[in-house]
């Protein structure tokens, strides 16, 4: 068997070495192992055969460097004990599971000044994206997501005012039109039980209450609210 030639120094192998190996331009090895779709399946093979021979291990602060962003999807969340909270997160890391991202996680615990905090750590980082839970930031977390220079995404909720993207639903819609609904069945002692500190459970609350008083309904007594689970 041939035993590949020493590099020079006997540091790791670079993508230079591979694309020597390989017999291809070390612009060609970086593209087959970021997005292997966009070459042929003979050169992914090639490649790949340069890279298990030389054990060439991709640098990730090398890939920061030149790309000048973070291979890093930042993401914050108000609960990790929440289920919705759980499945959201679950769904982001199975939608980056065949790519080159990985996920920083942080947890407001429902609080905007841990919020702020985080993405003071998170933004100077230069992640490739973040993702955050609603839309009812504190003005220095909305600059901070304003001037951090990547696609931001704010999730669970819909507002007049976005800093980039949004992906959810209008919480006031959806506790009036579940309240609604248990009118039109019959029901005339609806009750709501809802986490106080939460703006995206007030904000059903309020639903739930239009629908409730347009039906001549509502009655405070039926209204609970609970401190937080973080």
């Amino acid at each position: 068997m041939t035993r590949p030639r020493s590099r020079r120094g006997g540091g790791r192998p670079t993508i230079a070495d591979v694309a020597r190996k390989a017999g291809v331009g070390a612009i060609t090895v970086s593209r087959a192992l970021r997005e292997p779709g966009r070459v042929s399946e003979d050169l992914r093979r090639q490649i790949q055969a340069a890279v298990d021979e030389l054990g060439y291990v991709p640098d990730p602060n090398a890939r920061a460097l030149a790309s000048a962003r973070a291979e890093v999807f930042g993401v914050l969340v108000p609960s990790l004990t929440n289920n919705v909270f759980a499945e959201v997160v679950r769904g982001i890391y199975d939608s980056l599971s065949d790519s080159p991202f990985r996920i920083q996680l942080g947890n407001t615990h429902y609080s905007g000044l841990e919020e702020e905090r985080l993405l003071q750590v998170f933004a100077p980082q230069r992640p490739a994206a973040l993702i955050v839970a609603g839309i009812d930031q504190t003005p220095m977390s909305r600059k901070l997501l304003e001037t951090a220079g990547c696609p931001v995404v704010q999730v669970m909720e819909t507002g007049p005012d976005p800093v980039d993207m949004l992906v959810g639903f209008s919480h006031f819609d959806g506790g009036r039109a579940a309240t609604e609904h248990l009118i039109e069945m019959g029901y005339r002692r609806i009750g709501f039980i809802g986490a106080r500190m939460d703006p995206r459970s007030q904000r059903r609350l309020a639903g739930y209450r239009a629908a409730m008083e347009a039906a001549g309904l509502f009655d405070s007594r039926l209204v609970t609210t609970t401190p937080l689970l973080s």
